[in-house]
């Protein structure tokens, strides 16, 4: 929930100046519903398959960028990025700068499989959450701006949930033979 609160405060603020509720509803609340249902769902079989299975968090990291490679193919045959990209070919106005954003998702991307893979998906999700609350701290402290009251609702979401979970974690229960 805290992570839905602080992608609305993000995401609808430009947008709220229009005051149509239901533009605010269906391109900012809706999809970051969905995308953190779909996050939660990907980290479950992440950790599943890395800790039931014993699947390597390298080899699974691989296997997700091939599968979202292969999305994103399929998504530019109609779109103007893919007509753009049949015109001039993919690596078209790329310089050697454009390589960082490239290679700091890649390692993004295994680190994120590590984590899950080895303090799992519930804790991952604390980090993320956390993270945003420190990126509104940070932005107060060096730009001046103030957390949106999405974040001020966020923050005892994320504490009192956190402590729910150090004073009640998870057991893994023993499989009577």
């Amino acid at each position: 929930m805290a992570a839905v609160l602080l992608s609305i405060g993000e995401g609808t603020s430009k947008a709220s100046s229009t005051g149509d509720p239901e533009q605010i509803l269906f391109y900012g609340i809706v999809p970051v519903l969905v995308a953190s249902v779909l996050s939660g769902l990907a980290s479950a079989l992440c950790q599943w398959a890395s800790q039931v299975k014993k699947h390597s968090s390298y080899l699974m990291t691989v296997e997700m960028s091939i599968v979202g490679s292969l999305c994103l193919l399929a998504s530019t045959s109609k779109s103007p990025d893919g007509e753009a990209i049949r015109r001039h070919g993919f690596f078209y106005g790329w310089t050697p700068l454009t390589l960082i954003p490239v290679v700091a998702n890649a390692v993004g991307g295994i680190l994120v499989g590590l984590v899950t893979s080895l303090a799992g998906g519930v804790r991952k999700g604390f980090v993320i959450v956390s993270a945003l609350l420190v990126t509104a701290m940070l932005q107060f402290l060096f730009e001046g701006k103030p957390p949106s009251v999405y974040c001020l609702v966020a923050l005892p979401l994320v504490i009192s949930s956190i402590s729910i979970y150090q004073k009640y974690p998870y057991k893994v229960k023993k499989k009577e033979a």
